[in-house]
């Protein structure tokens, strides 16, 4: 990678997870405020804020395995694009897992609610299930992956 795009891109993937980790503690702690505006300065929605974050943390983590290997250290060879996003998906579901785990926990009545403002489907505890399905799937991807290239 050119020599500004690598730091932009985990300077993005970290701040993304950062503005993610925010609005989902919002969430699992004060779930009553997430459809404030996050500041006066940014007339946007919490919970849109937190899905944006996400998706910026997410695409920047996969442009970083693909074109380096690994989501910040660099690791010598040739990048593997299969692995890139296996590894992204797997980790970026683990994460929207464990938030929806922490949620049912603290807020167990709106496992049955829909995720985000912007669909109707799927519900919480159906995208937790997902999440936990992906996440083995990818996992087993990578394992096989690697006993296969070594």
């Amino acid at each position: 990678m050119r020599t500004m795009y690598r730091p932009a891109a985990e300077t993005l993937m970290v701040a993304g997870l950062l503005g993610w980790a925010y609005v989902a503690l919002i969430a699992v702690l004060r779930p009553h405020v997430l459809s404030e505006p996050i500041a006066a300065v940014l007339p946007m929605r919490r919970d849109t804020f937190g899905a944006l974050s996400l998706m910026l943390s997410f695409g920047s983590a996969c442009v970083l395995r693909a074109r380096t290997g690994r989501f910040w250290t660099r690791r010598p060879g040739r990048p593997d694009t299969a692995e890139a996003g296996l590894a992204a998906v797997g980790g970026y579901a683990f994460l929207v897992w464990v938030y929806l785990c922490l949620n049912n926990l603290f807020h167990p009545e709106t496992t049955g609610y829909r995720l985000t403002h912007f669909w109707e489907h799927p519900s919480e505890g159906t995208t937790a299930v997902l999440c936990f399905l992906l996440l083995t799937v990818c996992l087993f991807g990578l394992r096989v992956r690697k006993a296969r290239h070594g």
